[in-house]
Order: C-alpha cells, then structure tokens, then sequence
C-alpha cells in the first residue's frame, strides 16, 4: 500500500466533507466520521487505511466478522506504533449486510450511536463471477448481483442521508470500468455498475441543494482478493499489459482517489465518476 506523503499531512484539505464534529468553544472540533462498506479486504480495508491515515473516526461495515476485525487490528497496530491512524478508540467494526434494510439501517445506527455523526458514506460492497452470459444467469442469479452491486448502494444511500444532510457530507460510490465500457461474459456486473453510475447523477441532483456531494469512482482492473480469485495470475498480468501504464492498480491507488473525493478539495465537485484504470486501452 502506498504511504502517507508528507503533502497529504500538511493538506487541511485532505479530511473528509463535513461541518466538524462537536466541540466546546476554543477546543479543537472531533474528526468527522467516515462509513466504509466492504472494509475487510480490498479496496473497502484501503480505503479504511487512507482514511485513517487522514485521522478520521471510522466505521467499517462487511458480513466477514473476521476481516473486519483484522482490519481494525491492522489500524490499531499501526496507531500503536507511532503511525498517525486511528486507534481502537477510532475504530468502530459492524457486521453487516448492506444488500437489507436491517443491514444499512445498522451501519448507520453504529456511526451515531458511537460518535453522533456520519460526516462520509463510501459504497464498496460489489462483486462478480465472470464468465457467463445472459443465457446463462437465471433470474434468481441476476437479481443476487443486482443486489450485490447496485441494491446495497440505494440502501446505503437511503439509510445514511439524514445524516449526511446534516452536516453537509459526501457519499462516494465505487462503480467499474465494467460499468462504462462493458464487459466480456458478465452482464449481471456490467449492468449493476452502469446503475451506480446513474444513481450517483441522481442522488447529486436532488441532494446537491441540501449540501450533500455525491460521487463515483470507476476502476480499472485491481489487485484485490476477488481478482485474485476470479482470475488467473496470467489473466491478471494479460489485463495489466492493456493499461497505458502497463499494469494493473493497487487497491491503495483507488483508495487515494476515493479520499480525494469525499474531501473540501472536491468541494465543488458532484453528480461526477472518475476512471481509476491506468489509461484506457488505445484504439490503435
């Protein structure tokens, strides 16, 4: 993963949208609070990371009991060890699915009911199994990664705007190339990340006048565990050679961009998606 730069820790810019959290008069505000999904492995425990780098208060959602718990491991160790991230006392882990009701509903009741606020949302959950095409996807299948992909964003969205609207705060959506461009052989992820992408416009425009920013990130091919698990090292390494910058990114590169955009130096920025993918493929 990549480091904290020296840039990034004299940048006051680079801390999550928010009005700052509470405090008494001549004291410093509390850190605002960030709600990451998916924040066991991959680009969701980056994020975490990049998060925590900037000194935010976090909460991290997922259904693996055991990442999450190896990731707020990870963010204590490092606070312990002089790194400047967030504590055990910064840290707040929720099993939860964010594809329910009960599950958005509980993310969200664990930011305010530890720390009285929600200052950024950032949607990671997604996943796919590639491969397949229409003809082969039932409708009990296709629905399961709608819901994966597309679904657990409205939920989150839905659960956590009051909040939001609160404080004037920021929702990041993490969509995919997939979504923009297409995809061989999975159509199902291919669809549910083209909604993030339109869901993200939407939700900008009718929530842009209450002060709420909303925005998406697109990746490009990503070194996580699902690719890992879904591709073979060939595949991955083939992929890699297609991008400009002739490789495929770090989990840590999206993580950046993500930050970026929930921060006052995206202030003026909504309803956008930024590609994260290394350059796109020439056409000759």
């Amino acid at each position: 993963m990549t480091g904290r730069s020296a840039t990034d820790a004299a940048d006051p810019s680079a801390r999550v949208t928010g009005r700052g959290g509470a405090g008494s008069a001549g004291t410093t505000p509390a850190p605002p609070v960030a709600l990451i999904t998916a924040a066991a492995h991959g680009i969701g425990a980056a994020t975490a990371r990049s998060f925590a780098e900037a000194g935010h208060r976090l909460v991290l959602a997922d259904v693996d009991a055991a990442g999450l718990a190896a990731t707020a491991a990870d963010l204590a160790g490092a606070d312990r060890a002089g790194a400047d991230r967030a504590g055990a006392d910064r840290v707040t882990t929720v099993v939860a699915d964010a594809t329910t009701e009960a599950g958005a509903a509980a993310a969200v009741d664990a930011a305010t009911t530890r720390y009285g606020r929600l200052d950024a949302l950032i949607n990671v959950v997604g996943g796919s199994r590639p491969g397949r095409t229409v003809i082969d996807i039932d409708l009990a299948e296709w629905d399961r990664w709608l819901a994966l992909n597309l679904t657990s964003v409205y939920l989150m969205c839905r659960a956590a705007l009051p909040q939001l609207t609160a404080v004037g705060g920021a929702i990041v959506n993490v969509s995919s190339g997939a979504g923009l461009r297409g995809m061989r052989a999975n159509p199902a992820y291919c669809a549910a990340k083209a909604g993030v992408v339109g869901l993200t416009r939407a939700l900008a425009i009718d929530h842009g006048p209450a002060g709420v920013r909303v925005n998406c990130v697109a990746p490009g091919p990503v070194r996580t565990p699902l690719m890992e698990r879904n591709r073979s090292a060939a595949e991955i390494d083939a992929m890699g050679r297609i991008a400009v910058l002739g490789r495929i990114g770090d989990p840590a590169e999206i993580a950046a961009a993500i930050r970026w955009l929930a921060s006052d130096a995206a202030s003026y920025l909504t309803g956008q998606t930024i590609e994260v993918d290394g350059g796109p493929a020439p056409l000759v």
